[in-house]
């Protein structure tokens, strides 16, 4: 018998499946994460701009009728999402507001009512083609 060195085409086979299996778990982790990050990022905006919608009220005793009377928002946000602002449950912008943001890189699209109808919340997500649900 002779002294065998070195991996036999099994053993190499074996640990490459492993890596492929530890890499693909790895892949999804990371991508669930930064869609539930860049869900946190809306989320933040969405409030960020229903509070200077409540200071503009305070202050003018109505609520701003687009958002470039909010002041400044940062071109980062106004890059990163798509936000629509329009009139409340009272039906006029001036005493209600219903903001809808969303990002193409975050999972679900947010919704902010100034006046929500009894019982709802605020804030409610809905995901990508799904049924609109309360969150926070």
């Amino acid at each position: 018998m002779r002294n065998q060195r070195g991996y036999t085409l099994i053993e190499i086979l074996v640990v490459l499946a492993i890596i492929g299996i530890l890499a693909g778990i790895a892949i999804q982790s990371y991508a669930g994460d930064r869609q539930t990050a860049q869900d946190a990022k809306v989320v933040s905006a969405l409030r960020n701009l229903a509070l200077r919608q409540e200071a503009y009220f305070a202050t003018h005793r109505e609520y701003a009728a687009d958002l470039g009377s909010l002041g400044d928002l940062g071109e980062a946000m106004l890059d990163d999402f798509v936000i629509a602002l329009s009139a409340g449950n009272t039906g006029s912008i001036f005493t209600s507001f219903h903001i809808t943001i969303t990002s193409t890189e975050a999972a679900h699209t947010y919704t902010w009512v100034s006046d929500p109808v009894p019982g709802e919340p605020n804030l409610t997500a809905r995901a990508n083609g799904a049924a609109e649900v309360s969150s926070q």
